[in-house]
């Protein structure tokens, strides 16, 4: 059985790992971030493990590199004596088209990641070159690839497509996919647990990147985002939905097609909308400060996420629970209050002075919840699977 598991989790600057032996259970053993790669100042690091906790700095101009300082603290710890300590390495990787699931890392796996890295252009990249370093100095550490994806493989085809020439969806792969789907699997099986008669649910992952899912048995039958990450709601600072027959007259007045879409993709969203920051508790400052712009950047956004709730309670044809998830919507209670505020018509109330678990009233017809999301774990189990077989 394949106990020892490294979960990573690449951003475009930062690296995340954890470390899982499932021997000792499903809880992570050890923990370790590292930030700023590539930067020409050392990049700060984090490590954890149990009641440890370690920072320091070290220069690491790419992923290889924090990889390899993450596996000498983990040895430092004496976790892991060496690599082949480990039974596999599980990678929360993003978009690989057609694939579904978990599958082990191979030369197909990697020509998918190059093939459909116009449509996830911040990670696919980053992910096949790390898989790739890996190889050639680790032959004998066993990948997978965990696409997120997978969740939402079983959508309904009817709401997967795109009203573009049929033959767009086999030639290029134009459909709508779905992202978060380590997520939004974990609060439907957390949910599962805790409220298994709520066979109708609304997940909402709100963070950096953010996303909803309406989940039905257990399984995804819609999600807010589509061919790409971009789409959906807006991010912190990325467009999300938007006509793209504006495109003409913007690459007109912005000079050219590739800055238009470095705008949309990288200073959009609460950065380019707020004029203040792609950080919600930045623009939530200064819209109480009187900001118009800022005010305006948090009212579209909690309006984005009233919109996909109602689109979402159609499809489910009924709704049994909302779950809050993610950084913002753990930790945004104005923007919890003023979306369930909106469905006070469906018989939605909250406890607003409850912040995890049920924060609904016993009266609330709908419950909500705020329940932390384990995408790593979700990672793990995937990996382990795949290695066990």
């Amino acid at each position: 059985m394949a106990d020892k598991i490294i979960v990573l989790n690449l951003g475009t600057t930062s690296f995340k790992c954890k470390l899982f032996d499932f021997a000792r259970g499903e809880h992570a053993i050890a923990s370790c971030a590292v930030e700023r790669i590539g930067a020409a100042s050392p990049s700060p690091w984090q490590f954890k493990a149990g009641d440890t906790r370690q920072d320091g700095q070290d220069a690491c101009h790419d992923h290889a590199a924090a990889f390899q300082l993450c596996m000498g603290l983990l040895q430092d710890h004496g976790l892991i004596q060496s690599l082949d300590d480990l039974d596999g390495a599980g990678f929360k990787t993003v978009h690989g088209g057609s694939i579904n699931g978990a599958v082990p890392v191979d030369d197909a796996v990697l020509a998918i990641l190059d093939d459909y890295a116009a449509f996830a252009p911040a990670h696919n990249p980053m992910y096949a070159a790390l898989m790739r370093q890996l190889r050639t100095k680790h032959p004998g550490l066993r990948q997978v690839a965990c696409f997120e994806t997978a969740f939402h493989a079983d959508m309904p085809a009817y709401r997967a497509a795109y009203g573009v020439p049929y033959a767009w969806m086999a030639m290029y792969g134009v459909r709508r996919y779905g992202f978060h789907g380590a997520s939004h699997s974990y609060i439907a099986a957390k949910m599962r647990d805790l409220a298994p008669d709520a066979r109708r649910v609304i997940s909402l992952h709100l963070g950096g990147s953010s996303s909803l899912c309406a989940i039905k048995d257990g399984k995804s039958i819609a999600t807010s985002m589509g061919a790409t990450p971009q789409s959906g709601l807006f991010q912190n600072n990325r467009v999300g939905d938007f006509d793209l027959f504006c495109l003409p007259r913007l690459v007109a007045g912005e000079g050219s097609l590739d800055r238009v879409i470095n705008t949309l993709a990288s200073a959009s969203g609460f950065l380019g909308l707020s004029g203040v920051s792609n950080d919600l508790r930045d623009v939530l400052q200064a819209a109480d400060a009187g900001n118009k712009q800022a005010a305006l950047a948090f009212a579209a956004f909690a309006d984005n996420c009233i919109g996909y709730i109602g689109m979402f309670t159609a499809y489910l044809q009924g709704l049994d629970a909302v779950v809050f998830t993610g950084g913002i919507g753990l930790n945004c209670a104005p923007l919890r209050e003023k979306i369930c505020r909106h469905f006070d018509y469906l018989g939605v109330a909250i406890d607003t002075k409850l912040t995890t678990g049920k924060i609904s009233t016993p009266s609330s017809k709908i419950t909500v919840w705020c329940l932390e999301t384990n995408e790593e774990l979700m990672v793990a189990r995937q990996t382990r699977d795949v290695l066990s077989k």
